[in-house]
């Protein structure tokens, strides 16, 4: 099992103040008969009652410390591609969210245009947080 983000525990805290239920945490999926998996950092549903209906969302943490914020990008698009099609190939309701810290979100990902352009090029949807207060500040779908 892969260590945990050091934002793991303010991103789960957000999402249950947004109404949302935390399934698993450090999912294990099985992308293929040999023993080839990933882990996601946590599994969320979220009830709809209106439509009696639950949204399921599988979470990737990512603090953008250490590495340069460019270097980090790459490696967190390329693993938000890798756990669309392993969540997509197994489980079609559930949608992968990319989380990051909104310094991040403003200071980098709003500023440059090309990072603009991937995210929307790569449709990355992102739960945009708050660490101090443990909040939700954005949702891109």
């Amino acid at each position: 099992m892969p260590a945990r983000d050091i934002f793991h525990e303010s991103v789960k805290v957000a999402l249950q103040k947004d109404g949302w239920t935390i399934l698993r945490e450090d999912w294990y999926i099985e992308v293929d008969s040999m023993g080839l998996a990933i882990y996601i950092d946590l599994a969320a549903q979220k009830l709809i009652e209106a439509e009696k209906d639950g949204l399921r969302i599988a979470v990737e943490i990512k603090s953008f410390v250490g590495d340069s914020n460019m270097t980090a990008f790459q490696k967190a698009l390329g693993q938000f591609l890798v756990y669309v099609k392993a969540v997509k190939k197994q489980l079609h309701e559930w949608t992968v969210y990319l989380a990051i810290p909104v310094d991040i979100y403003n200071g980098f990902f709003l500023k440059f245009e090309f990072i603009r352009e991937m995210v929307d090029e790569y449709d990355l949807k992102l739960i945009v947080f708050h660490p101090g207060t443990k909040e939700i500040v954005l949702w891109r779908h």
